[in-house]
């Protein structure tokens, strides 16, 4: 199934709202010119589900101010304004021209040999990395997350 695209005027939002979060810089195309109907029904037919998020981030209620649209769009519904940024940076970057311009080629099929040790490993460079233990973000606050032991004391 096939998800509906903008009409005329949500399309028009779009290609703003695209011009404003990627704009055309170091010889790099602007989003407002790369993500063109092609781009959008690419990225809607391989992702259904952000089909009604973007309906209701270019709903024209929000106005014609790009900056002022992203700012009500953050307060007020966060994941709609996520899938509408995943949705300009998806049609942007799986654009032909702009991979090349980037020289990435896409995914490549790589021969692996299971039983082949990796440099890295047979440099020891691994070994500070397995000794500290692993290191993380906590998602809810963004500061640097630490292992608790089964007591659930810190640091363990």
């Amino acid at each position: 199934m096939t998800a509906p695209q903008p009409d005329a005027a949500a399309r028009a939002r779009l290609a703003a709202i695209a011009e404003h979060l990627i704009p055309e810089a170091h010889g790099m195309p602007s989003a407002g010119e790369v993500v063109t109907d092609e781009r959008l029904a690419f990225v809607l037919g391989s992702r259904p589900d952000l089909a009604e998020p973007l309906r209701a981030a270019l709903r024209p209620d929000l106005g014609d101010d790009v900056p002022a649209r992203l700012v009500t769009l953050a307060a007020d519904e966060p994941g709609t304004l996520a899938s509408l940024q995943l949705v300009i940076v998806a049609a942007y970057y799986t654009d032909g021209g702009v991979r090349e311009r980037l020289g990435y080629p896409g995914q490549l099929a790589l021969t692996v040999d299971p039983d082949a040790v990796p440099e890295y490993v047979r440099e020891g460079l691994i070994e500070q990395a397995r000794a500290r233990g692993p290191v993380w973000r906590d998602p809810a606050t963004g500061r640097r997350a630490e292992k608790e032991d089964s007591d659930g004391r810190v640091g363990a």
